[in-house]
């Protein structure tokens, strides 16, 4: 299997994951559909900028 398979794999996991967290926090109540929005949202930033490759 290649990296990029790898890697494919390994951001659909992480994504599923944070799925069912997002919505067993909707579920429980912890979290209203809104708030789960604007935290997905922010993560997305924050990944974003994560892979960004750093000035040298």
């Amino acid at each position: 299997m290649g990296d990029g398979m790898q890697r494919q794999e390994w951001a659909t996991r992480f994504a599923r994951s944070v799925a069912d967290e997002l919505r067993g926090g909707v579920a429980t109540g912890a979290l209203t559909w809104a708030e789960a929005d604007q935290l997905l949202a922010r993560l997305r930033i924050v990944v974003e900028q994560a892979l960004e490759p750093s000035p040298v």
